[in-house]
This record gives C-alpha cells, structure tokens and sequence, in this order.
C-alpha cells in the first residue's frame, strides 16, 4: 500500500510540475503576442510620423504639434517594449533541479526541495585548433 501511496504522490508531482511549466510557456506565449502586437503598433506610428513630416514638407508648413503628438505615441511603444522584455527575461541566477524540478538559487549546490545534488550547465566547448597532419606538415 505504501509503494502505491509513493506512486500517488510522485504522479501529483510530476503533474503539478507540468503544470507549472504549461503556465510559463502560456505566460511566454502572452507576452510575445504582446510584442508582436506593439511592434506593429510601433510600425505604424513611424509610417504615421513619416506622413506627417513629408505632408509638411510638400506644403511648406511644419506641423510641429502633430509631430510631437506621434513623436509621443512612439516613446510610449518603446516604454512597453522595453516592459516587455524585462517581464520576459528569465530571473538571474535560477537552477532547476533535474530530480523535482524546484527553482533554486544560482549558488545553491543542492536542491531545496529534495536534496539532490545540482549539476552545473557545462559551457560551450572552446573551438579546438585545426591539427596539423603529416602531408600539411612536409610541403611547410
């Protein structure tokens, strides 16, 4: 009975666990639609901006009001842009450990929850030299 009790609780962790990670890809999901949509925004108020200009331009009179009014419109895209990727960056220093799937901190050595000993992500391998063969090595 206490093998299938065992069983329970790891089967309510693990969903627990995907749950939490169908959450982030959701929250992921929403901000980049997010982007996406002011980035448009964004497009269409430089074209807006480059209208007014030209229009002023050809007639000879600056509208600078309405330049400014659009000038405006686009700092505050750039301001939710900006929000944007901050709400979108992953927090610093987080390991997630292999055995439970905790968040720990970026010093921790052993996971919070369980125990398990935390692995360090291995960094790229630095590109070995090209080796010198025999027949490169005779024609020198």
């Amino acid at each position: 009975m206490a093998a299938l009790d065992d069983l329970m609780n790891k089967a309510r962790e693990l969903a627990d666990l995907v749950g939490k990670a169908t959450e982030e890809l959701v929250d992921d999901s929403r901000i980049k639609i997010q982007e996406l949509k002011l980035s448009s925004e964004l497009k269409d108020a430089y074209e807006r901006l480059g209208s007014v200009i030209y229009d002023g331009i050809k007639s000879g009179e600056e509208n600078q009001a309405l330049i400014d009014l659009v000038v405006g419109e686009i700092d505050t895209i750039h301001q939710g842009l900006e929000a944007l990727k901050v709400k979108a960056a992953p927090a610093p220093a987080e390991r997630y450990c292999a055995q439970c799937g905790a968040t720990n901190g970026g010093e921790a050595s052993f996971c919070s929850r369980c125990g398990a000993p935390l692995s360090i992500p291995e960094e790229a391998p630095e590109a070995e030299a090209p080796a010198v063969t025999e027949t490169e090595d005779a024609g020198e």
